[in-house]
């Protein structure tokens, strides 16, 4: 494995798995909105090489540019990783179709766009794609009924496009992150009444007793595109700390 396209490695999770793979030397392409956070990477000395392009993932043209940039920049493809993510919540009653169709576009169309254009460098290097999905794919939260439903259809996603490119040689799968310390959840917590009181009541019913931090997540991810998981394919893995067996 030596170069792998993260899609939103500007911060939390994605920014976890682009250190995380330059410390193993493999040369990373991040493509998000937010370029100047995604330049911080560029002052880490590691040994992996870095490149960032601006790529808004609800344009339905991103996803291919993306790739070839990779491929322009490091010359293959061995991997790509879709931690890019929308979390807009809100009543049900007053929910818009432009943040209902906007949640879909990067949480669903973002990835399948990015297996679509991607299937054929990766299937020249025996790559994989690994997917960010949720636990809310597997339980229910208040107003935040389109984003569980878009990571819902992300792990069907996954399953069928390991099927379909199994064939070829790539395989494809999906991390479920439950409550994890990053910036992405802030929608989430302004909607609260009383977010540290909400914090504390999620935190009582994790059996590890804690949030998770986007390392967490990051080791999994890393291993999920490398030889090791070379047999695994179409799963969507949680990583909860034991919320949802609770």
């Amino acid at each position: 494995m030596t170069s792998v396209l993260v899609a939103g490695g500007a911060t939390g999770i994605g920014s976890a798995c682009v250190q995380a793979l330059r410390s193993t030397g493999v040369d990373v392409y991040v493509a998000d909105l937010n370029v100047d956070a995604a330049g911080q990477h560029e002052r880490a000395e590691l040994p992996g090489r870095f490149r960032v392009g601006r790529h808004d993932l609800a344009d339905p043209e991103s996803p291919a540019r993306a790739v070839a940039a990779t491929l322009d920049a490091f010359g293959r493809l061995d991997g790509v990783v879709v931690t890019a993510g929308v979390h807009l919540v809100g009543p049900v009653t007053e929910y818009s179709v432009d943040d209902w169709d906007h949640t879909m576009a990067v949480n669903v169309r973002a990835p399948f766009l990015f297996a679509q254009a991607a299937a054929g460098p990766l299937a020249e290097t025996g790559g994989s794609l690994v997917f960010t999905g949720s636990t809310a794919a597997f339980r229910g939260s208040r107003g935040a009924f389109a984003y569980s439903a878009s990571k819902g259809a992300l792990v069907s996603l996954t399953r069928s496009l390991a099927v379909e490119l199994g064939s070829v040689g790539v395989r494809v799968n999906c991390v479920c992150p439950g409550w994890i310390d990053t910036p992405f959840n802030a929608p989430y917590w302004a909607m609260q009444s009383d977010p540290d009181g909400a914090l504390g009541s999620i935190v009582e019913r994790i059996p590890a007793g804690r949030q998770g931090v986007p390392s967490e997540v990051s080791s999994l991810v890393v291993y999920l595109l490398g030889p090791s998981a070379a047999y695994v394919t179409g799963q969507s893995m949680i990583v909860d700390g034991g919320l949802l067996s609770a």
